[in-house]
């Protein structure tokens, strides 16, 4: 037996669709082997009432925009492998000036927020630059050397440069594939010659410092990150002239955002210079 709700939605469906019969004359749905598929002018129909729809959706944000920036909602992909100083300096300060905008801020891998930002689940996001271009408009957000980390008592310590094709025969603990500073590091490794052997894959910045430490392996972190980490390891440079980090807020191209979203990024590029 079918829940009323259902018969109930499917009968109000029906009707509705009889309605739009006796208004056009073409057929909007076709029934194949009991399945209903949309006919060209159903294709048509369909596409203008998803441009209604996103008119509707819209109107808030040109609502805000005619009584200026009173409230709004911005969300926000951040990525784990970041300073996140700079990002919640500018947040703090932003606040200060609109306390009334709200924030949903969503941490992940740079390939998952680009993800989500192609998909409309978030408005903007922090990711590694270069983007497509073809896709994405983006300012930058910071950018920063890479640096070894390694245990106090690892073979290397004793050092303060090395190079990157002394790491060959290494074991490495490396962010998981959702995050580009995983493909970086490998591509760097290929170009001087060897494939790093990752024994771990994390998610969590602490986590590799944990292992660091307990002499699981080595890594490779951006500066700021680094600089956070306990008396227990020791940092490196990396002598190797490519190796460095750079990070960009990102956004979908020709996407209309919100107005507070708007308004956060051109803040974001008066405190940036």
């Amino acid at each position: 037996m079918l829940p009323n709700h259902y018969i109930l939605h499917n009968l109000q469906l029906v009707k509705q669709l009889k309605i739009l019969k006796m208004k056009w004359v073409r057929p909007y749905l076709i029934e194949v082997k009991r399945h209903l598929i949309l006919t060209d002018a159903g294709q048509i129909f369909y596409e203008k009432s998803k441009e209604i729809v996103a008119l509707y959706d819209y109107l808030p944000s040109e609502m805000e925009r005619l009584n200026g920036l009173e409230t709004g909602h911005i969300n926000m992909g951040m990525s784990a492998v970041m300073n996140m100083k700079i990002l919640i300096n500018i947040l703090g300060a932003f606040h200060q000036q609109y306390p009334n905008v709200t924030y949903n801020l969503i941490e992940n891998g740079g390939k998952t927020i680009e993800q989500q930002i192609i998909n409309d689940e978030v408005d903007i996001g922090v990711t590694t630059l270069p983007v497509d271009h073809h896709i994405f408009d983006y300012t930058t957000l910071d950018k920063e050397d890479l640096r070894l980390i390694v245990s106090r008592e690892h073979r290397l310590a004793k050092y303060e440069t090395v190079k990157l094709e002394d790491l060959a025969g290494e074991d490495f603990i490396l962010f998981n594939k959702d995050f580009y500073l995983n493909d970086k590091i490998i591509e760097n490794a290929k170009n001087v010659g060897f494939v790093p052997n990752t024994v771990a894959q994390i998610s969590q910045w602490h986590v590799i410092e944990d292992l660091v430490t307990n002499e699981l392996g080595i890594s490779i972190l951006p500066t700021s990150i680094s600089e956070q980490l306990n008396g227990d390891v020791k940092l490196l440079r990396i002598e190797d002239a490519h190796v460095h980090w750079e990070l960009g807020v990102v956004w979908k191209k020709d996407k209309q955002l919100s107005h507070a979203t708007t308004k956060w990024i051109e803040f974001l590029k008066d405190r940036l210079g």
